[in-house]
């Protein structure tokens, strides 16, 4: 129950600055029939059905009827404003449903706060769905006066609807909401997200910025992922707006899983900075679970693997040749071009992301390709082949690590090491010359070597001849 109270801040969507004297919708369309409500929601995330405001100067007893259809979870709370009408804080947060469910009978109390003046009933709705409300009263509750005895035993009872949804809540997936907290002399801040996730999802990040001292213009949000420990996605934004002093600001950050996203633990971490002040972090982990959309794919990426090996052993041979016969700079627009292939595929699996990070490559590519081939055509007396290739291939490790807050570290690395191992095959002294040889068996003897021929794999085809003194 104390992580369904999290959801209360559910209900900051919102700001009123005049009166309200009908239902509202955050994220939902309303029917109203004279008798029945129907809220309808339009998008994903957490949308807010909002009653009219109603002074509280005692406690009040909200009671209606609901009742769901394709519903990822439906909550109440009661949202309190102060007496301009601006919204303060949300509290009694209660599970009503999830999925398609019959017409329930639920009651919540508004207890009056200091500087609540006015009180509202907010029906959440989790993602898509449909929900009707009738029989909607607020009510006075009136105290009642007990008795005085020398020993009294106050028992609390509920309501049976209150004992059933309470006893669902345990229970129901909206427990995989987490909340995260940042809380200092400067600033507070708490940020919503699910635990777990299946590829294909839209992922959601709410927070809800409380700047304590001053004002600030600028706040900047920083998400590093990390997956078995290697950094696989980052993003930053910043936010500009004015966060006065004890004012809280509500701002949300959504992005689809990409279907390829492999499934398993990947820890979050936030970085928040007030402009002027210092790094704010907390991380968390959520789990990516499998599901048929991504089986089917890694089946078909298997077997487009798999087709493409053939292919590539069937025409190796020629493969082979041509790519030998082009130049430094041609072979690095090839892979560029290769690229631009993987960058479109992923594009279409949804990745944006990293379908832009694979962009970035493919220029990076694209401009040693071009360099070379400026040199290759003016064919300047200090070029040597060999050095020039060990070079491009450093170039591009450098332009990796200079984007290594895009790319991590690890990939300017592995080039780096490439462009080592191919400094070694390219520059080693060449020891082995075609020159004529003593003739081992025959003293006096001499070896010739004659070339007669090429291979189509580039090897050599030649002959002996001996000749004695």
């Amino acid at each position: 129950m104390k992580k369904l109270i999290a959801l209360m801040f559910i209900a900051m969507l919102f700001t009123f600055a005049l009166a309200q004297e009908k239902w509202q919708g955050n994220g939902v369309n309303i029917e109203h029939n004279g008798t029945t409500l129907k809220a309808t929601s339009t998008r994903e995330g957490f949308n807010t059905l909002i009653s009219p405001q109603f002074p509280i100067n005692t406690t009040l007893k909200y009671s209606f009827s609901i009742k769901g259809e394709n519903t990822n979870g439906v909550l109440a709370e009661i949202a309190y404003f102060n007496e301009n009408r601006t919204f303060i804080f949300a509290k009694n947060v209660t599970f009503i449903g999830k999925g398609s469910f019959g017409l329930k009978n639920v009651e919540i109390t508004a207890t009056p706060f200091k500087e609540a003046k006015f009180s509202s009933l907010v029906i959440v709705i989790n993602g898509i769905g449909t929900v009707y409300l009738d029989n909607f009263t607020v009510s006075e509750v009136k105290p009642i006066e007990k008795p005085k005895t020398e020993s009294t035993t106050q028992t609390k009872t509920e309501p049976p609807a209150t004992q059933e949804i309470k006893k669902e809540t345990m229970t129901n997936e909206t427990e995989n909401l987490q909340k995260l907290s940042i809380d200092d002399e400067d600033i507070k801040v708490e940020i919503f997200l699910n635990k777990t996730y299946r590829p294909g999802d839209t992922m959601r990040a709410d927070f809800y910025i409380t700047n304590k001292k001053g004002v600030v213009n600028e706040i900047d949000i920083k998400l590093e992922v990390y997956y078995l420990g290697i950094k696989v996605f980052s993003y930053e934004h910043p936010s500009w707006r004015e966060y006065s002093e004890g004012k809280t600001i509500h701002i949300f950050q959504e992005s689809k899983l990409p279907i390829i996203t492999p499934p398993g633990k990947y820890t979050l971490k936030f970085h928040i900075t007030p402009v002027g002040r210092e790094t704010k972090e907390v991380e968390t982990t959520i789990t990516v679970k499998p599901n048929l959309e991504w089986a089917l794919f890694i089946l078909f990426l298997a077997l487009s693997l798999i087709g493409v090996a053939f292919l590539i052993k069937k025409h190796w041979k020629l493969l082979a040749k041509t790519y030998k016969g082009f130049s430094i700079g041609q072979r690095f627009v090839f892979f560029a071009v290769v690229g631009l292939i993987i960058a479109a595929v992923i594009l279409a699996l949804g990745a944006e992301n990293y379908a832009n990070d694979v962009a970035i490559v493919v220029y990076y590519l694209l401009l040693i390709g071009i360099l070379n081939e400026w040199i290759e055509y003016l064919e300047p007396k200090w070029d040597r082949k060999e050095v020039r290739e060990v070079i491009s291939i450093y170039l591009l490790a450098l332009l990796m690590y200079l984007s290594k807050d895009t790319f991590t570290v690890y990939p300017a690395i592995a080039i780096f090491a490439l462009g080592t191992v191919v400094g070694i095959l390219r520059l080693k002294p060449k020891t082995m010359k075609l020159s004529r040889k003593l003739n081992p068996q025959r003293k006096g003897g001499i070896e010739e070597i004659e070339i007669v021929g090429e291979t189509e794999e580039g090897f050599i085809i030649h002959e002996t001849k001996s000749e004695n003194k």
